[in-house]
């Protein structure tokens, strides 16, 4: 897990400091944003153990607004007492003295100019999950087909990255090749690119390629849910077949305890592996709508179908 201070968050999201700037290298060491309605009121956790960010707006102050300045003040150096890392105020929440309090502890006390509270809670949580969310790393190329983000796996020197360009040709959306970064949030994959080799391909006999200079940025994407696995295997590997001739239903793989669909397309030559790996993620398209028959069923139905005409 990678670490996140103060000073991070306040530059990421443009927060104004308003005083605790010695605390400002202060880590994070617990996800998540916490609104202080329950703590101003004097009750605490039990224990010395880390405390989230802290978020005050329109709710706090207008309790705290109740109490005469002394007893603000204290009730404030309680709270900042709690090993808090930082709190950040919006526009709405204006007590000096609270400011007063966070510069004397040297405690971080920062401010959102965001006019929405909900959407700036959003956006602090959606950067502490790039720090706190599980995350590994795959050796593959990363594409987003029809809408659904495809891994492309497969041993080294099988074709993995000049497959990708020719999807890219085709008119689908690159994500990255060769290390891409899978993180688990909020119920789903995403994978991205490693950013030391965001949009480059390496082709054998060419070398390195920008995907964006050749192809323009309107064939990149970011980041995009990971929702296929495609293994390309040697058709025949060692001489035996290992492909399936009818398969019952997309088999699965795990990345960060999530089940993955996955299928495996042998290559070889003469093969269209780009217009099969289409097939691969429209069939799987087809099966996530509900209208999907099983294969060794549609053929049974239609057998029967058959004999009863004859």
């Amino acid at each position: 897990m990678r670490k996140i201070t103060v000073r991070k968050v306040a530059a990421k999201l443009n927060l104004v400091v308003l005083a605790g700037e010695s605390g400002l290298d202060n880590f994070i060491q617990v996800y998540g944003l916490n609104r202080a309605g329950l703590e101003l009121t004097g009750n605490f956790e039990e224990g010395e153990k880390a405390h989230r960010l802290i978020l005050m707006s329109t709710k706090e102050y207008n309790y705290i607004m109740k109490f005469s300045d002394e007893e603000r003040k204290v009730r404030y150096e309680k709270l900042l007492n709690k090993h808090i890392p930082g709190v950040i105020l919006t526009k709405k929440f204006d007590d000096p003295i609270f400011v007063q309090v966070g510069h004397c502890l040297g405690i971080p006390i920062l401010q959102t100019q965001a006019e929405s509270t909900s959407d700036f809670s959003k956006d602090v949580l959606d950067l502490l999950d790039d720090y706190f969310a599980p995350t590994t790393e795959l050796h593959a190329s990363f594409i987003n087909i029809f809408g659904q983000g495809t891994l492309l796996t497969g041993e080294s020197g099988i074709g993995k990255s000049e497959l990708a360009l020719e999807l890219v040709k085709a008119n689908h959306l690159f994500v990255g090749d060769d290390r891409i970064v899978v993180t688990k949030k909020a119920g789903a994959l995403y994978g991205k690119s490693h950013p030391i080799l965001k949009n480059l391909v390496e082709v054998r006999g060419i070398g390195i390629i920008d995907v964006a200079k050749t192809n323009g940025y309107k064939v990149i994407m970011e980041q995009s849910t990971v929702d296929l696995i495609i293994e390309l295997s040697i058709f025949k590997k060692d001489g035996v077949d290992d492909s399936e001739r009818l398969g019952h239903d997309f088999n699965t793989k795990n990345i960060l305890g999530m089940e993955i669909p996955y299928i495996k397309i042998p290559v070889s030559s003469g093969r269209n592996i780009q217009n099969i790996v289409e097939t691969a993620v429209s069939k799987l398209k087809i099966k996530n709508s509900g209208l999907y028959k099983d294969d060794a069923d549609l053929l049974t139905e239609r057998m029967r179908d058959f004999s009863d005409d004859e």
